[in-house]
Protein backbone atom coordinates (compact mmCIF):
# COMPACT_ATOMS: atom_id res chain seq x y z
CA UNK A 1 0.00 0.00 0.00
CA UNK A 2 1.16 3.20 -0.95
CA UNK A 3 0.39 6.04 2.11
CA UNK A 4 2.58 8.77 0.52
CA UNK A 5 1.36 12.02 1.80
CA UNK A 6 -0.23 10.54 5.03
CA UNK A 7 0.58 11.40 8.74
CA UNK A 8 0.52 8.52 11.46
CA UNK A 9 1.10 8.46 15.24
CA UNK A 10 1.77 5.03 16.55
CA UNK A 11 1.82 4.54 20.29
CA UNK A 12 4.01 1.68 21.80
CA UNK A 13 6.28 2.29 19.02
CA UNK A 14 9.31 1.44 21.36
CA UNK A 15 8.99 -2.11 20.48
CA UNK A 16 7.58 -5.29 19.50
CA UNK A 17 4.32 -4.72 17.25
CA UNK A 18 4.02 -0.95 17.46
CA UNK A 19 7.85 -0.87 15.87
CA UNK A 20 6.71 -2.81 13.56
CA UNK A 21 3.94 -1.15 12.31
CA UNK A 22 5.53 2.20 12.41
CA UNK A 23 8.37 1.03 10.12
CA UNK A 24 5.77 -0.29 7.82
CA UNK A 25 4.07 3.05 7.59
CA UNK A 26 7.17 4.52 6.98
CA UNK A 27 8.61 2.46 3.78
CA UNK A 28 5.38 2.76 2.80
CA UNK A 29 6.20 7.15 2.57
CA UNK A 30 4.10 7.88 5.58
CA UNK A 31 5.47 10.38 8.21
CA UNK A 32 4.94 9.03 11.35
CA UNK A 33 4.82 10.05 14.98
CA UNK A 34 6.10 7.23 17.27
CA UNK A 35 5.77 7.46 21.10
CA UNK A 36 7.06 5.30 24.12
CA UNK A 37 7.54 5.51 27.60
CA UNK A 38 11.01 3.61 26.13
CA UNK A 39 14.23 5.40 25.01
CA UNK A 40 14.35 5.67 21.03
CA UNK A 41 14.83 2.15 19.66
CA UNK A 42 17.99 1.76 17.19
CA UNK A 43 15.92 0.14 14.75
CA UNK A 44 13.24 2.83 13.07
CA UNK A 45 13.10 2.54 8.92
CA UNK A 46 14.89 5.38 7.41
CA UNK A 47 11.73 6.09 5.33
CA UNK A 48 10.94 7.51 2.55
CA UNK A 49 8.65 8.89 5.27
CA UNK A 50 9.89 10.91 8.03
CA UNK A 51 9.73 9.71 11.43
CA UNK A 52 9.83 11.79 14.93
CA UNK A 53 10.79 9.98 18.29
CA UNK A 54 8.62 11.61 21.52
CA UNK A 55 9.67 9.66 25.08
CA UNK A 56 6.80 9.53 27.31
CA UNK A 57 4.26 8.31 29.58
CA UNK A 58 0.99 7.53 27.21
CA UNK A 59 -0.88 7.66 30.40
CA UNK A 60 0.26 11.22 31.15
CA UNK A 61 -2.47 13.60 29.26
CA UNK A 62 -0.18 16.70 28.54
CA UNK A 63 1.97 14.20 26.86
CA UNK A 64 -0.35 12.69 24.21
CA UNK A 65 -1.76 16.29 23.40
CA UNK A 66 2.14 17.26 22.65
CA UNK A 67 2.41 14.71 20.38
CA UNK A 68 -0.97 15.00 18.87
CA UNK A 69 -0.70 18.82 18.25
CA UNK A 70 3.58 18.24 17.66
CA UNK A 71 2.27 15.76 15.05
CA UNK A 72 -0.53 18.38 13.37
CA UNK A 73 1.26 21.61 13.37
CA UNK A 74 4.51 19.63 11.38
CA UNK A 75 2.30 17.69 9.21
CA UNK A 76 -1.14 20.03 8.84
CA UNK A 77 -2.87 17.03 10.14
CA UNK A 78 -3.63 13.24 11.10
CA UNK A 79 -4.73 10.86 9.30
CA UNK A 80 -3.82 7.55 10.98
CA UNK A 81 -3.69 6.69 14.78
CA UNK A 82 -2.57 2.93 16.08
CA UNK A 83 -2.84 2.48 20.21
CA UNK A 84 -0.37 -0.64 20.72
CA UNK A 85 0.55 0.44 23.65
CA UNK A 86 0.38 -2.33 26.18
CA UNK A 87 1.29 -4.56 29.82
CA UNK A 88 0.90 -7.89 30.21
CA UNK A 89 2.81 -8.57 33.82
CA UNK A 90 1.77 -12.52 33.35
CA UNK A 91 4.31 -12.98 36.46
CA UNK A 92 1.81 -10.81 38.55
CA UNK A 93 -1.54 -10.67 36.88
CA UNK A 94 -3.66 -13.19 37.84
CA UNK A 95 -7.73 -13.96 39.02
CA UNK A 96 -9.12 -10.92 40.58
CA UNK A 97 -9.98 -12.64 43.36
CA UNK A 98 -6.06 -12.82 44.35
CA UNK A 99 -4.72 -9.99 42.61
CA UNK A 100 -3.07 -7.09 44.00
CA UNK A 101 -5.31 -3.85 43.22
CA UNK A 102 -2.07 -1.38 42.78
CA UNK A 103 -1.10 -3.89 40.10
CA UNK A 104 -4.67 -4.16 38.53
CA UNK A 105 -4.67 0.12 38.91
CA UNK A 106 -1.74 0.43 36.96
CA UNK A 107 -2.65 -2.46 34.39
CA UNK A 108 -5.84 -1.02 32.99
CA UNK A 109 -3.98 2.78 33.59
CA UNK A 110 -1.33 1.83 30.93
CA UNK A 111 -3.47 -0.67 28.67
CA UNK A 112 -6.88 1.22 28.81
CA UNK A 113 -6.34 4.87 30.16
CA UNK A 114 -3.11 5.67 27.36
CA UNK A 115 -6.27 4.33 24.66
CA UNK A 116 -8.62 6.64 25.82
CA UNK A 117 -6.27 9.32 25.87
CA UNK A 118 -4.90 8.84 22.55
CA UNK A 119 -8.82 8.52 20.86
CA UNK A 120 -9.62 11.86 22.92
CA UNK A 121 -6.64 13.97 20.95
CA UNK A 122 -6.38 11.85 18.16
CA UNK A 123 -9.89 12.16 16.58
CA UNK A 124 -10.35 15.64 17.06
CA UNK A 125 -7.60 16.01 15.00
CA UNK A 126 -8.55 13.39 12.15
CA UNK A 127 -11.69 14.99 12.27
CA UNK A 128 -10.23 18.43 11.35
CA UNK A 129 -7.93 16.94 8.92
CA UNK A 130 -10.92 15.08 6.79
CA UNK A 131 -11.54 11.44 8.13
CA UNK A 132 -9.22 9.09 9.35
CA UNK A 133 -8.87 5.43 10.37
CA UNK A 134 -7.62 4.29 13.53
CA UNK A 135 -6.35 0.68 14.36
CA UNK A 136 -6.38 -0.37 17.88
CA UNK A 137 -4.33 -3.45 19.37
CA UNK A 138 -6.48 -5.57 21.65
CA UNK A 139 -6.09 -9.26 22.20
CA UNK A 140 -8.07 -12.62 21.52
CA UNK A 141 -8.08 -12.55 25.59
CA UNK A 142 -10.87 -9.76 24.88
CA UNK A 143 -13.01 -12.77 24.10
CA UNK A 144 -12.20 -15.69 26.31
CA UNK A 145 -11.16 -16.52 30.11
CA UNK A 146 -8.21 -18.74 30.80
CA UNK A 147 -7.00 -21.70 33.49
CA UNK A 148 -3.98 -18.87 34.09
CA UNK A 149 -6.30 -16.18 34.41
CA UNK A 150 -4.36 -12.26 33.82
CA UNK A 151 -7.78 -10.58 34.82
CA UNK A 152 -6.74 -6.92 34.20
CA UNK A 153 -4.74 -7.39 30.88
CA UNK A 154 -7.64 -9.52 29.11
CA UNK A 155 -10.48 -7.01 30.93
CA UNK A 156 -7.98 -3.82 29.78
CA UNK A 157 -8.44 -5.68 26.21
CA UNK A 158 -12.12 -6.46 26.60
CA UNK A 159 -12.78 -2.55 26.72
CA UNK A 160 -10.80 -1.96 24.25
CA UNK A 161 -13.17 -3.78 21.84
CA UNK A 162 -15.51 -1.92 22.88
CA UNK A 163 -14.90 1.59 22.86
CA UNK A 164 -13.62 1.04 19.65
CA UNK A 165 -16.82 -0.20 18.28
CA UNK A 166 -18.55 2.90 19.91
CA UNK A 167 -15.84 5.48 18.94
CA UNK A 168 -16.47 3.63 15.18
CA UNK A 169 -20.12 4.53 15.56
CA UNK A 170 -19.79 7.89 16.97
CA UNK A 171 -17.71 9.65 14.05
CA UNK A 172 -18.57 7.70 10.49
CA UNK A 173 -20.32 10.52 9.85
CA UNK A 174 -16.93 12.28 10.27
CA UNK A 175 -14.84 9.72 8.47
CA UNK A 176 -12.99 8.47 11.18
CA UNK A 177 -12.88 4.57 10.93
CA UNK A 178 -11.96 2.31 14.18
CA UNK A 179 -10.81 -1.16 14.23
CA UNK A 180 -9.08 -3.38 16.62
CA UNK A 181 -7.06 -6.17 16.17
CA UNK A 182 -7.16 -9.38 18.29
CA UNK A 183 -4.26 -11.29 17.84
CA UNK A 184 -3.23 -14.09 19.83
CA UNK A 185 0.39 -14.96 20.61
CA UNK A 186 2.92 -12.97 18.88
CA UNK A 187 6.67 -13.61 18.43
CA UNK A 188 8.09 -10.32 20.53
CA UNK A 189 9.76 -9.09 23.47
CA UNK A 190 6.61 -9.36 25.79
CA UNK A 191 6.11 -13.00 24.53
CA UNK A 192 9.06 -13.92 24.99
CA UNK A 193 9.55 -12.86 28.55
CA UNK A 194 6.36 -15.00 28.91
CA UNK A 195 7.55 -18.45 27.42
CA UNK A 196 10.70 -18.03 29.37
CA UNK A 197 8.78 -17.83 32.97
CA UNK A 198 6.80 -21.24 31.82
Amino acid sequence: MNFEGNTAIVYGAGGGMGLNIANDLLAAGCDVSLADLKPQPNAISTGPGKAQYFQGDVTDEAFVADVTSSTVSRSKGLDHLVNATGVLWFDRDRSVVDIDMDLWDRVIDINLRSFALTTRHGVPAMRDSGGGSMVHIASIDALRGDDKPQDAYGVSKAAILRLSKSLAIQFAADGVRSNTILPGPVRSPMQARWEASE
